[in-house]
């Protein structure tokens, strides 16, 4: 047996000096325990906000984020010099669209923005009405394919009637005055009161080819941009256009602007191709 031994009365342990005393952070660097007592009151007070604050911090980031995003979106969107309204049964592919825009472009009377570019917005709403609704799924379902089975109308009454109320809401913000309508969602507006008669948008002038009896519309077959455009023949025939009065919002209430959407409303009306 050794006869060495430790005196610890002699010799005590001594307690650790905090301001000595390191371990090893993450990326393997000595902190010191001083550093670690400040870091953790630091995580508890952040944690104490967090617990009694959390809700105000989520809803005040959300409303700041949205409100980026929407001010992103303004500041990115093109200026249009004009737009136009499409409400039909039908409901134009992606190329159809495309090349009817191009033609609003090309009859755009001028550069209304002073941008260098002519650009034309068109919102469009596939709305039937309840007679032609239920006349459309008749006539999907009597037709049968080789298997001898029906098929079906694919537009629902919840779609239908979320189209109509978008467009009904569209029509209040003034955004756009140039309408082409069935004439189901024509007569919705001028029994509403909502148009501008033609006689008012020409002043004097003689009215166009194809202007309807109650004075607020115009046959779009009886116009030369529909007889001799193929791009706007996609339309159907039995539409009508039409001018929107002013609203207390949006586009229309600008008088300078409200006068550039009735030029670019005659022009369509004034289109022709002299033979």
């Amino acid at each position: 047996m050794s006869n060495y031994h430790v005196n610890f009365r002699e010799n005590p342990i001594e307690p650790p000096d905090p301001e000595q005393e390191s371990v090893l952070n993450e990326a393997g660097d000595k902190l010191k325990a001083g550093d670690i007592t400040a870091a953790s009151t630091l995580l508890r007070k952040l944690d104490n906000f967090w617990y009694h604050n959390k809700w105000t911090v989520i809803v005040v980031t959300f409303f700041v984020s949205v409100a980026i995003v929407c001010l992103v979106q303004f500041i990115s969107r093109p200026e249009y010099d004009s737009s136009l309204v499409f409400g039909s049964t039908y409901r134009m592919n992606k190329e159809e669209r495309a090349d009817l825009e191009k033609l609003l472009i090309r009859i755009c009377p001028e550069d209304f923005t002073g941008d260098d570019e002519k650009l034309i917005n068109i919102m469009e709403y596939q709305v039937y009405s309840e007679e032609e609704y239920d006349s459309e799924r008749e006539y999907y379902s009597s037709i049968t394919n080789e298997e001898g089975e029906t098929d079906s109308f694919q537009i629902n009454r919840q779609y239908n009637t979320s189209e109509y109320t978008n467009f009904s809401q569209y029509t209040m913000t003034g955004e756009s005055s140039v309408y082409i309508l069935s004439p189901y969602l024509y007569g919705i507006l001028l029994q509403a009161d909502r148009l501008k008669p033609l006689s008012e948008v020409y002043a004097g002038e003689e009215l166009p080819e194809g202007a309807m009896a109650d004075g607020f519309g115009v046959a779009l077959k009886d116009t030369d941009f529909y007889k001799y455009n193929p791009e706007a023949q996609v339309l159907p025939e039995n539409s009508i256009i039409c001018f929107h009065l002013p609203t207390v919002g949006g586009r229309s209430k600008n008088p300078e602007l409200y006068a550039d959407d009735m030029a670019f409303f005659k022009a369509i009306l004034d289109f022709e191709v002299k033979e």
